[in-house]
C-alpha cells in the first residue's frame, strides 16, 4: 500500500509549494503549478506499457524496478534549480512510479476470491486515491518549516523505504493454471526470470493486441470514458486549490493551504466508506439473479453527491465566502469521485475476470488522462467565463456524461445476459 500511496501522493506531492517555487524561478504561481501536468499523463501512458511487461515477466519484477527508478528520478527533481529541468525529473516520477496504480489489481485477483474483490478494491483504490490529498498535505507543513528542497528529499526517502519493503515482503502472485509456476528462488522472481515459463516474445505481442482490442470493448470504452470525466475536475481541483487561497480574501499561508487537505482526505473515507457498504449490500439483495451491472448502480448516488460539491465549491469560491464551504465542496467531490470509482472497478474486473491487468491499465489510463489538461485551460476558462459558470458547466457535463455512459452499459449488457439466460 505504500507504493499505491506514493503514485498519485508523490505527483502530486508539490502543489502547495508552488509559491516558494515560482518565487524562487521567477515564474508566475500558475505556471509553477504546470510542473505536474505531464507527470500525470505519463501515469497513464506508463500503465499502458507496463501491461505486456507485467504478463511477460509477472507482476514483481515490474512493480519493484520501476518503483526503484523512480526513486532517483525525485532524487533528480529534489536537486533541480530551475522549472525546466524539474518539470523533466517530474514527468519520468509519472512514467515510473505509476506501475502501483496498475499492478493492485491484478494482485487483488491473484490473491482473493471473487466475492472478496469489492473490499479488497476498496481499501486498495483508497490507499492511492486519496495520496493526491494526503502527499501536499505533509509536503506543506515539512515545506512551511524549511524549504521545498528538503520536502521533496523526504519524498526522496519515502520512496527508498518503499522500494526497500517491496524487496524484503514482496513475493510474486502470478501464476498459470495448468503450468509450472511459483517454483524459482526469490532472486529469480526479483529478476523476471522463469516466473510462468511462457514464451516472452509471444507474450509481449499477445498482451500488447489484446490492450488495444480491449480499449475498445463497449462496457470498458463507455466506463473509462466515465472515470475521464469523474477525475477530471476532482483533480483540476487539487492541482489549482493552492493558486486559489493563495489570493484574497483568503491569503493562506503553506500551512493552512496544506490543512485544507483533510477535506478530501475524510471524503475519501466517506466515499470508502459507501462503496464497502453498496457493494456488500446489493450482492445480498440480488444474489439470486446476479449480473456484474448491479454494481454499476452505485455511482448514481456518488453523481449526486460529486454534483452538490462541485456545486458548494464554485459558488463559495466565487461569492468569496469562508474557506469551510471549499473544504465541505471538496470532500464531498472526493467522496463521489471514490464511491463511483469503486463500483466501476468492481464492476469491470468481474466483467473480465482473466484480464483484470489490462482493465487496470485502462481505468488508469483514462482517468489521469483528463487530470493532467486542467491545469492548462482552467485559469483561462475561469477569467474569461468566471467560477460561478465554470463549476456550474462542470456539474451539468459530470452528470451528463455519466447518465449516458453508465445507462448504456446496464441497458445493453443487462439485455444481453437475459438473453443468454432464456437460450439456455
Amino acid at each position: 500500500m505504500s507504493s499505491s500511496i506514493l503514485a498519485d501522493g508523490g505527483m502530486t506531492w508539490g502543489s502547495t509549494l508552488i509559491v516558494p517555487q515560482a518565487m524562487e524561478w521567477g515564474i508566475s504561481v500558475n505556471h509553477s503549478a504546470t510542473s505536474m501536468n505531464y507527470g500525470m499523463l505519463l501515469q497513464g501512458i506508463g500503465g499502458l506499457i507496463a501491461i505486456p511487461l507485467i504478463e511477460a515477466y509477472g507482476r514483481l519484477p515490474v512493480w519493484i524496478w520501476p518503483q526503484f527508478i523512480t526513486t532517483f528520478m525525485v532524487l533528480g527533481a529534489t536537486l533541480s534549480n530551475d522549472y525546466d529541468t524539474f518539470t523533466a525529473f517530474r514527468s519520468l516520477q509519472g512514467l515510473f512510479g505509476t506501475v502501483p496504480q496498475v499492478v493492485g489489481l491484478p494482485i487483488i485477483h491473484d490473491m482473493y476470491r471473487p466475492e472478496d474483490w469489492p473490499q479488497m478494491i476498496n481499501i486498495w483504490g483508497t490507499t492511492f486515491l486519496i495520496g493526491p490529498f494526503i502527499g501536499p498535505a505533509l509536503a506543506g507543513y515539512i515545506g512551511a518549516g524549511s524549504n521545498w528542497k528538503v520536502s521533496f528529499g523526504i519524498l526522496t526517502a519515502f520512496y527508498g523505504i518503499s522500494t526497500i519493503l517491496i524487496f524484503i515482503f514482496g513475493y510474486e502472485t502470478y501464476f498459470v493454471k495448468g503450468r509450472q509456476c511459483q517454483r524459482n528462488s526469490r532472486l529469480q522472481s526479483i529478476l523476471g526470470i522463469k516466473n510462468h515459463n511462457l514464451p516472452v516474445g509471444r507474450t509481449l505481442g499477445y498482451w500488447t493486441k489484446l490492450l488495444v482490442i480491449y480499449i475498445f470493448k463497449l462496457p470498458l470504452l463507455l466506463t473509462g470514458i466515465a472515470t475521464m470525466v469523474n477525475f477530471c475536475w476532482p483533480i483540476g481541483i487539487t492541482v489549482t486549490v493552492s493558486t486559489f487561497v493563495a489570493e484574497p480574501p483568503y491569503l493562506f499561508n503553506t500551512v493552512q493551504s496544506a490543512s485544507l487537505r483533510w477535506a478530501p482526505i475524510i471524503g475519501g473515507l466517506i466515499g470508502y466508506a459507501f462503496g464497502y457498504w453498496f457493494n456488500r449490500w446489493i450482492e445480498r439483495s440480488r444474489r439470486i439473479n446476479w449480473r456484474p451491472e448491479y454494481r454499476l448502480h452505485g455511482v448514481w448516488i456518488a453523481i449526486g453527491t460529486m454534483a452538490c460539491g462541485l456545486l458548494t465549491y464554485g459558488f463559495t469560491l466565487n461569492y468569496g465566502k469562508h474557506w469551510i464551504g471549499l473544504a465541505f465542496g471538496w470532500g464531498m467531490v472526493v467522496a463521489g469521485m471514490i464511491a463511483s470509482t469503486v463500483s466501476i472497478t468492481a464492476y469491470n474486473l468481474e466483467k473480465y475476470p482473466d484480464q483484470s491487468t489490462v482493465v487496470s491499465a485502462i481505468i488508469n489510463a483514462w482517468r489521469t488522462a483528463s487530470g493532467f489538461s486542467v491545469g492548462y485551460f482552467q485559469p483561462a476558462w475561469i477569467a474569461r467565463n468566471g467560477i460561478s459558470a465554470v463549476f456550474g458547466t462542470q456539474v451539468a457535463v459530470v452528470v451528463a456524461v455519466l447518465i449516458l455512459t453508465i445507462t448504456p452499459v446496464i441497458v445493453i449488457e443487462g439485455r444481453k445476459a437475459k438473453a443468454q439466460v432464456a437460450g439456455a
